[in-house]
């Protein structure tokens, strides 16, 4: 299946649109609010994150709360990775996916891999692993 088009927010109120990340390898969390499990796997996903652009990799958290919260949890947390607001769910849905979920896409846009309803602890972990074995 290919990723579909989109166009979200992110936190800082700009569109990104996906036809600017064609031909890029992307990890794409749907977190599905902001309660203290979402933020640990926001925190988590961070903590990858260099390893991650290391390997060309560009991820995108994904979640159901307003461009204002974004970047107030970003600031407050630190992060790093992207935050995209989709308060409708939209993409979620679009992926054939629904609450906290995370696919991988490769540079042709295919979704190579994906997780659904997963816990927020430990995933970014997990993520990770399958990145170093598709991905050496």
């Amino acid at each position: 299946m290919q990723i579909p088009d989109f166009i979200l927010k992110d936190e800082n109120g700009e569109s990104l649109d996906s036809s600017f990340l064609r031909g890029m390898r992307m990890i794409i969390c749907f977190i599905p609010d902001l309660d203290e499990g979402s933020v640990e796997q926001l925190c988590d996903f961070d903590s990858i994150y260099q390893k991650l652009m290391i390997r060309n990799i560009v991820t995108l958290m994904v979640v159901k709360a307003e461009c204002p919260t974004l970047r107030k949890v970003m600031d407050d947390c630190g992060l790093r990775v992207k935050l995209l607001s989709d308060m409708d769910d939209t993409l979620v849905r679009a992926c054939s996916l629904e609450g906290r979920s995370s696919i991988m896409v490769s540079k042709e846009g295919e979704i190579v891999s994906s997780w659904s309803d997963v816990g927020p602890s430990g995933h970014a972990a997990i993520v990770y692993d399958k990145v170093k074995s598709l991905f050496k």
